[in-house]
């Protein structure tokens, strides 16, 4: 998830009237607006004359300090944290239109909110402790089979991103597809109440930013405040009955469906895989689909994606074709379980991020990986656990030691689980070159090599070193 208070340059041409943004924040806030504005920026760099400009504010800059760039590249009007009016706001500007707000990241979330009540479109929220991105991907595909669908783009989940997607809905949409992510308690509740979704879908409950949501418990109560939201707005939740802290959530009413490899399932599918590792679906009395992507994590996506395409009316043949058309992004440096020939061996490049269950997942596709070689993970830190650092870090290793022939760990939470552990066989790498130089000297032809970490590790540099070399 991107920081909390960066930049992000997303365009929109949402309209606001004078009357709406006075209902919205009230008389008392609003000074001198014009009649008409068009379009919602947080970036100077990207602001258009007519936009709406939001000076957010955070540890790193504020925005505030970008007041008189936006007046001079044509802002409307500016939106202002109410505390830093007099500082901020040059004296020849002091009677520009302008609304004075508490907090000026709730202000953008408000501006989201009234424009997304403009539309009766089906709205998904995708959740969860791992997966989210890359499900929220499948099921835009998926729904565009149909429906002319707005989908978050990247992984902007948070109280930024989540907003400016929201500002980009038009009425040529009839569907839209926002990711919602968390990294403190109350989070997906107020992301919830911002998108108001028709639809909500949690991929799983895991080991995510343990340093605020403490442990299990925490994380559940934290995802699940999409389904509460869900319940009280008579949205339908869709319920894993995989992830065995969310299957208690099926209630069998008109509000739930579930789905996933549990026969009773309502949208019920067994997989298994090609020697390649395509997943091949079969969706119980439905139809049977070869994937072009890759593993587990993309047979997971595939579940999660038709659960909410029949959920939406799509028809069998829709999902089919949807399935079949969709393709693995390619990897830009960092991947998802992107497969990759490397020389003599295989690379399973799967940097994008890592958590215990993220890890695992990856595992179990190296595992079933037809190698012709030796089976290799070189593993990184899983970072914001917490307390729990060291504890995870060393079930992982041992984990990883019982399906691989060759483990290397690297990073100082590694380091610190393995000064713990007694007749290891993994080995301990000080540095990405380590890894690289290893692998270049130690590799035989059919070879597998998972490379795993947390975006801090950006693990693909050990992917880059060793294709540059032979």
């Amino acid at each position: 998830m991107q920081h909390p208070f960066q930049p992000v340059m997303f365009s929109n041409t949402t309209e606001f009237n004078r009357a709406e943004l006075t209902e919205l924040f009230g008389s008392d806030s609003v000074y001198q607006l014009p009649e008409n504005s068009r379009g919602v920026s947080t970036d100077t760099r990207s602001l258009v004359s007519g936009n709406i400009f939001v000076a957010l504010h955070g540890e790193i800059f504020d925005g505030h300090e970008k007041i008189d760039d936006a007046i001079a590249n044509g802002a409307a009007l500016v939106v202002i944290d109410n505390k830093a009016i007099a500082d901020k706001l040059s004296t020849e500007h002091k009677s520009y239109p302008h609304i004075l707000v508490p907090n000026t990241l709730h202000a953008l979330g408000q501006l989201a909110r009234f424009h997304r009540n403009r539309f009766t479109i089906p709205i998904v929220a995708i959740a969860g402790a791992s997966g989210k991105t890359s499900t929220k991907d499948l099921t835009a595909h998926v729904l565009s089979e149909k429906f002319s669908t707005l989908k978050t783009s990247a992984n902007y989940n948070n109280q930024i991103g989540v907003p400016l997607t929201l500002l980009q809905l038009t009425h040529e949409h009839q569907a839209a597809v926002i990711e919602i992510g968390t990294n403190e308690p109350g989070e997906i509740e107020i992301l919830s109440r911002i998108t108001a979704p028709t639809h909500g879908l949690i991929t799983n409950i895991g080991k995510e930013h343990l340093e605020k949501l403490i442990d299990l418990d925490g994380v559940e109560h934290e995802e699940t405040a999409l389904f509460r939201y869900l319940h009280d707005s008579n949205g339908i939740a869709l319920v894993n009955l995989d992830d065995e802290r969310l299957k208690k959530y099926r209630d069998h009413s008109s509000t739930t469906r579930s789905f996933g490899m549990d026969s009773s399932a309502e949208i019920a599918v067994s997989v298994h895989f090609t020697y390649e590792l395509h997943p091949i679906l079969s969706f119980t009395s439905r139809f049977e689909v070869e994937l072009e992507a890759f593993g587990y994590a993309a047979a997971l996506n595939a579940m999660a994606a038709v659960a909410v395409g029949v959920t939406l009316g799509m028809t069998n043949a829709e999902l089919q074709r949807a399935l079949e058309s969709f393709e693995q992004p390619p990897a830009h440096g960092y991947g998802r379980m992107n497969v990759e020939q490397v020389h003599d061996i295989i690379i399973l490049n799967d940097c994008y991020n890592a958590n215990p269950d993220s890890m695992r997942i990856a595992l179990k596709t190296l595992a079933l990986y037809p190698a012709r070689g030796r089976r290799i993970a070189i593993l990184g830190d899983m970072r914001e656990l917490g307390a729990a650092a060291t504890e995870e870090h060393l079930s992982l290793i041992s984990d990883a030691e019982a399906c691989t022939d060759i483990l290397l760990i690297l990073g100082e939470e590694m380091l610190r689980a393995a000064a713990q552990l007694i007749n290891s066989n993994s080995i301990f790498m000080n540095s990405k070159q380590e890894c690289i130089n290893f692998i270049r000297t130690n590799q035989a032809e059919g070879d597998v090599v998972l490379v795993k970490g947390s975006r801090g590790m950006a693990m693909e540099d050990i992917i880059e070193g060793i294709a540059g070399g032979r």
